[in-house]
């Protein structure tokens, strides 16, 4: 009986080893199985769409306002106060003419305005009463009329003897100097505004083939300096010729730039125009593996998002060169191969290149 019940133990124990043996092997099976489920994709990543969707044009750099000033009038500088590279304020005296004469102008003026105008009242209660002819009234009334006409002259001229700023900006040029005797509209100096500038470049035409003048006028533009790389500042579109010019083939276009307080800009400053490009001109080319669908100007794909690790489609749109213009943003994680045997929502794990494969 001993010796029996030993070898129904040893049996026992054999069928329990063997069967925790197969439990283990499905176990196994069925977490590799599972493994399996997380298909590894090869991934590609949108790059930074404005570093391929610029063109650059080469500028110059002008003022937006300058004027030449000069005096309306003749005579003698009594003071000259600003010198070149001066900033100055709109309506700050730069220079003066000795006003004397012209003070004389206007007392002589104002003395026969007075007597004309003690005359023509005169005459007008002397005509109501038509003790006077006609002809007498009408003499009064025009001796009257020039005689203002004279003293108002008289007072413009005398305000001609100062000569203001136009507007806030630099003395670029000096061309007269304190008791000089300077003639009638003589340039006397140059003011250019330096809180706005305009900055000037050629388009070519074959810029604008694909591309209406609206849709430049609307794009964005920057302007960076040779000086300053690293700075780019923005502009406000002001105008562009109707019309090619002959020579260049090309379209003279201007923006303008407000003061930059890093920056010391100048009149004739070489600078890069850089424009956005229209749409049509660029795009980010994706690999034929990667398209579940695709016709002349939409297509799907896959893409991929890194937190969940999911799937889901996505609708873009192309151009006529067939890259993708709308529908991604820069880092995207677009599925590249393999996209037949995906479903929308599916767990992947980007594939990681193994060392010599």
């Amino acid at each position: 009986m001993q010796p029996n019940r030993s070898i129904k133990v040893i049996s026992i124990t054999i069928m329990a080893l063997l069967l925790s043996s197969v439990l283990t092997g499905c176990d196994k099976a069925q977490s590799e199985e599972n493994e399996l489920v997380v298909k590894p994709v090869k991934l590609f990543e949108v790059p930074l769409q404005s570093e391929m969707a610029l063109d650059r044009f080469i500028a110059k750099v002008d003022a937006t306002d300058r004027a030449a000033l000069s005096f309306q009038v003749g005579g003698d500088i009594e003071t000259f106060s600003v010198r070149m590279g001066q900033e100055v304020k709109k309506g700050q005296v730069l220079a003066v003419l000795d006003a004397t004469d012209f003070r004389i102008a206007v007392d002589a003026a104002q003395a026969s305005f007075d007597l004309a105008n003690s005359q023509y009242k005169q005459a007008s209660e002397l005509y109501e009463k038509k003790l006077v002819s006609t002809d007498y009234y009408d003499q009064a009334v025009n001796t009257f009329t020039a005689a203002e006409v004279e003293l108002d002259q008289a007072k413009t001229n005398l305000g001609y003897t100062a000569l203001v700023a136009p507007f806030d900006g630099v003395v670029s040029m000096v061309f007269g100097k304190q008791y000089q005797l300077i003639a009638e509209k003589q340039p006397v100096l140059n003011i250019l505004n330096h809180s706005e500038m305009d900055v000037t470049f050629s388009i070519p035409v074959s810029k604008l083939e694909d591309r209406s003048i609206k849709e430049l006028t609307n794009s964005n533009m920057w302007v960076v300096m040779d000086s300053h790389r690293g700075i780019r500042i923005p502009t406000r579109f002001k105008e562009i010729s109707t019309q090619p010019d002959e020579d260049t083939n090309s379209y003279e276009a201007v923006v303008s730039i407000e003061k930059h307080e890093d920056i010391n800009l100048l009149s004739g400053m070489t600078a890069q125009v850089e424009v956005q490009k229209n749409k049509s001109e660029y795009g980010i080319g994706i690999v034929d593996s990667a398209w579940l669908s695709k016709n002349a100007d939409s297509g799907e794909l896959w893409r991929y998002n890194p937190d969940s690790q999911l799937i889901s489609k996505v609708e873009v749109t192309l151009n006529s060169q067939g890259n993708v213009i709308d529908g991604l943003s820069s880092g995207d994680l677009i599925v590249e191969a393999g996209v037949d045997v995906l479903s929308d929502g599916q767990q992947v794990k980007a594939w990681l290149r193994e060392g010599g494969i």
